[in-house]
């Protein structure tokens, strides 16, 4: 059974729309549109509501209307997952080029349900990997050392999915940093190496844009305080990072489908 798949892109997009129905269909794969959050639609109060007063002492800019639009519409899909009960579903932002490799990953990553948090389809490039367990002749798990930045195309277990709901609001970050987060939220973040989504030189119109906002009152105080909480990542990567590859290794080995046979 193929996993289910769900494109999330702007209601009034139709020109996206055609170009994603045309890219996966010319692979015979279903999948369903999720109408994107407007974020510039939220009324301010909301937007209060919504987004944690936290976030200045992590992050020198405000979150913009385009990524808490976004981040509100990957929940709706997680929402969804816990409604219908979804085991595991493949989540696609609607600037997604998919590569025909795709429908040989996707029945192997179907067989490790239960196995695995996060498994990310596309590679940023230029990151140490470290590959965690082999799932075809052509085609391996990883994982790095460093954020895997990007929510373009990931696969994501109903557990997973419940987690990141209940730690995504109020927001304190952008939806791919908060899901690549690891040693925060306690979920394995893998990628399928080589990759087998890419993104199109279009803007996603689900994106964040060019332009961020700023904060009104960032004092010294609370740029003192990103540094701290900078190094405090930065310790606790390294200090829980061979713990979370042993514990990826165990639960994809107990499937007994895949070769986690590396040396990390």
């Amino acid at each position: 059974m193929m996993l289910p798949i769900y494109v999330i892109t702007m209601k009034k997009s139709t020109e996206r729309r055609q170009i994603m129905t045309e890219r996966l269909e010319r692979l015979g794969l279903e999948f369903s549109f999720i109408d994107a959050v407007v974020g510039k639609n939220i009324h301010d109060v909301e937007k209060n509501r919504l987004c944690s007063q936290k976030r200045q002492g992590f992050l020198s800019s405000p979150l913009s209307d385009g990524a808490l639009g976004c981040l509100m519409s990957h929940r709706a899909i997680w929402q969804k997952m816990q409604e219908v009960r979804i085991d595991s579903a493949l989540i696609l932002e609607d600037d997604a080029i998919i590569a025909p490799e795709i429908l040989d990953v996707l029945p192997r990553l179907e067989k490790l349900r239960g196995h695995f948090d996060l498994i990310s389809l596309h590679d940023m490039k230029g990151l140490p990997l470290i590959d965690i367990a082999q799932i075809s002749d052509s085609h391996r798990l990883s994982t790095t050392r460093y954020n895997n930045i990007g929510a373009v195309s990931y696969v994501i277990s109903q557990k997973a999915a419940k987690h990141l709901l209940d730690l995504s609001l109020p927001a304190l970050f952008e939806v791919d940093i908060l899901m690549n987060r690891w040693w925060d939220h306690g979920l394995q973040t893998l990628l399928v190496t080589p990759q087998v989504v890419f993104e199109d030189d279009s803007p996603s119109t689900i994106g964040y844009g060019k332009a961020k906002p700023v904060w009104p009152d960032d004092t010294i105080f609370y740029r003192l305080k990103r540094r701290f909480n900078r190094a405090n990542d930065s310790i606790t990567k390294r200090r829980l990072f061979a713990k979370m590859v042993a514990t990826a290794k165990m639960r994809l080995k107990d499937s007994n489908t895949v070769d986690t046979s590396f040396n990390a």
